[in-house]
């Protein structure tokens, strides 16, 4: 084999686990915290460049992890990954409780949630936390049944990984 032949290999494999790793990474949903727009086993393209290149906003499904590993979401890392909806941006007012999720903007206008969520209604007391500077408050689509800043608190902007560019829902009938 010739010394051009390897480099080139060589370079070829180098871009591609560039693309992986900056570009797009393909990811596994696991559970039912997303439902109704994601299902268990569902395959996720999502871009850690998308995520750089510009400031999450308000519906985004993103990648996220509680430490600020780079690593998270690699079969080597033991950070646990985890996919939700920015449902609050920094400035924003937010109360919660168990289930419900109210959002106030920084002008006093109440967001209303227009993604699909699986009903979920509680009545008690509600939390309230304002937003700051570089922070997000992420809540999974199925309420009842979603580990999110409800109960770890928002998150920072280095703690979303990715932002989730497309599903794939495959079905396998034998």
């Amino acid at each position: 084999m010739n010394t051009k032949r390897l480099v080139s290999s060589a370079l070829t494999v180098v871009a591609g686990l560039g693309c992986l790793i900056f570009v797009v990474r393909p990811t596994v949903v696991s559970g039912a915290s997303m439902m109704p727009t994601l299902h268990d086993k569902d395959v996720l393209i999502a871009s850690p460049l998308a995520k750089q290149l510009f400031q999450p906003a308000r519906g985004d499904l993103v990648i996220i992890c509680l430490s600020a590993s780079l690593l998270c979401g690699f079969s080597f890392s033991d950070d646990t990954q985890y996919v939700k909806r920015i449902v609050a941006v920094p400035g924003d007012t937010v109360r919660y409780g168990g289930c419900d999720i109210f959002v106030s903007t920084a002008a006093g206008e109440n967001v209303r949630d227009t993604q699909p969520t699986i009903a979920c209604r509680e009545g008690g007391d509600l939390k309230e936390v304002v937003l700051p500077a570089g922070m997000f408050f992420v809540a999974g689509d199925n309420r009842r049944n979603s580990r999110d800043s409800r109960v770890f608190g928002p998150v920072s902007k280095s703690q979303i990984h990715a932002t989730v560019l497309a599903q794939m829902r495959l079905t396998w009938t034998p």
